[in-house]
């Protein structure tokens, strides 16, 4: 069954009634007394009070679509670190401010030179497109060689000068300040930039020596030196445990690897660029070269036109890239949850409303849309991302299910909903997860160490339409184990919708 939509105005009246009530609700862990046993309220409390997860910080927030009323509420006004439901946050945000239909666009430019054929330099004007990856395109190389196609089709048949990245739309700050250094090197946590290929990640395959105590291998899968790789590996004994160290302070340009490879195996990582910018010109270049364009120069990366310049000023539009939809980046953002695509959505709300492509500029964006045009309390949230890579975000599940709430009131409504994961859905976080709900929940999920988050959209047995959002902290249990408590709370709200 799928779930039915009110109007806005009466959409916020009724959660304005609920969140009066919820609020009030929230101040106790658990009802006064034991729960009549079979209940809503004896199911979650048996699961926040039983081991293994009785130690657990729980946080939970249900309304009713139709009534308005409060199903649940515990701990509905606390603070709690999101993980990936911060995502919620720059999705609603950006459908809102710049539309489903919103798409990057990115002009390639030439400089003539003294000869039709002969360019004296390429210009990408970069700005922050998060598509160019096997993920919307058939390969991480497609869109560079379209780009090379459109130099081609242009005459240029060399570059006798330089192929210039301007970058200077995100400027120089590429890391977050609040993300942990020992996330840093994964393909998970890469640095976000004006211009990126294959996500700002690539891939690297260890290979162990012929016997324990040679040197172990670590080769660029496809061959393409675009990335400097340092690394000091040595084979290991058959069956040892392998083990990998990064040095991010070594060289700034390059990874730096060390450890060991288990005898007669073979491993593959997927590990952030340095310099996704710096990578895709490279990349570029090595696409415009096979493609029988020889380029002179080098590949220079513009952080500050000011001070790089673009040469002689004379650049001419040769091509235009366009990105998918801004619906269907939003779904390929959050159904794996991808952290990426995030931060550049974020950094792009900067540069848009803002005119800065800072992490700064996007979350005021995104502090202001919470407080002036969702209604959201500014104390009851914190923004230090958009992906939830940060321990320093803070959401509490009233907020959450109010985003939610103002989200199915928009004329974007449905496209939000689809693009958050349903229950079983492949290639998604929701894989294998509650699959008997696969037509009636759509939810974003959230992990980090010891922080799990589920919030989204259910309709129970009964046809009930329910807006949730189930946060725990400092569980120091297996993901695994909080999740299978979260499930069950899920299957009981489906199972069982009367209050407590």
């Amino acid at each position: 069954m799928q779930p039915r939509f009110r109007s806005g105005a009466a959409a916020g009246l009724l959660a304005a009634a609920a969140f009066a009530f919820l609020t009030a609700c929230s101040r106790a862990l658990a009802p006064r007394g034991p729960a009549p046993a079979g209940t809503l309220a004896f199911v979650i409390d048996s699961v926040l009070h039983s081991p293994p997860l009785e130690r657990t910080h729980w946080g939970i927030a249900v309304i009713d679509r139709q009534t308005g009323e409060t199903v649940i509420a515990r701990n509905a006004d606390h603070h709690f670190v999101p993980a990936s439901n911060q995502k919620l946050v720059v999705a609603i945000a950006a459908l809102a401010l710049l539309g489903p239909d919103w798409r990057w666009e990115t002009p390639v430019l030439i400089e003539p030179g003294p000869a039709d054929s002969i360019a004296a330099s390429q210009l990408i004007a970069a700005r922050g497109d998060p598509t160019w990856s096997e993920r919307f395109f058939p390969s991480d190389l497609a869109v560079l060689d379209s780009i090379v196609a459109a130099v081609m089709r242009a005459g240029v048949r060399r570059i006798e000068g330089d192929v210039i990245i301007d970058a200077s739309r995100f400027g120089d700050a590429k890391v977050n300040g609040t993300w942990e250094v020992g996330d840093l090197p994964f393909g998970f946590a890469p640095p976000v930039d004006a211009f990126a290929i294959a996500e700002a990640t690539f891939r690297l395959a260890l290979e162990a020596g012929a016997s324990a105590g040679a040197d172990a291998l670590a080769v660029p899968i496809g061959g393409a030196d675009w990335q400097p790789v340092i690394a000091r590996l040595r084979t290991d004994t058959l069956n040892a445990r392998p083990s990998r160290t990064f040095d991010t302070t070594a060289r700034a340009d390059a990874v730096v690897l060390a450890g060991t490879v288990p005898l007669a195996t073979a491993d593959t990582l997927r590990l952030a660029v340095t310099s996704p910018a710096d990578y895709a010109g490279r990349a570029l270049r090595s696409r415009l070269e096979a493609g029988g364009i020889p380029v002179s120069g080098q590949v220079r990366v513009v952080r500050d036109t000011r001070i790089d310049g673009h040469g002689s000023g004379m650049h001419r539009e040769v091509g235009r890239v366009r990105s998918p939809p801004l619906a269907e980046i939003v779904a390929g953002m959050l159904r794996p949850s991808q952290n990426w695509i995030a931060e550049q959505l974020l950094k792009t709300l900067g540069a848009e409303l803002r005119g800065e492509g800072t992490w700064e500029a996007g979350l005021d964006v995104e502090r202001r849309y919470l407080i002036d045009r969702a209604g959201i309390d500014s104390l009851s949230f914190v923004l230090r991302d958009a992906s939830g890579l940060s321990v320093q975000n803070l959401l509490t599940p009233e907020t959450i299910v109010r985003m939610l709430e103002h989200a199915r009131a928009q004329p974007w409504a449905e496209v939000f909903r689809d693009a958050l994961p349903a229950a079983g859905m492949a290639a998604s976080t929701m894989e294998g997860r509650l699959t008997e709900l696969a037509d009636r929940l759509r939810a974003k999920t959230g992990t980090v160490t010891h922080v799990n988050s589920l919030s989204g959209y259910l309709v129970g047995d009964d046809g009930r339409e329910l807006t949730f959002s189930i946060m725990t902290n400092a569980s120091g249990r297996s993901a695994a184990s909080v999740r299978r408590g979260m499930d069950r709370i899920v299957r009981a709200l489906a199972d069982r919708g009367d209050p407590p």
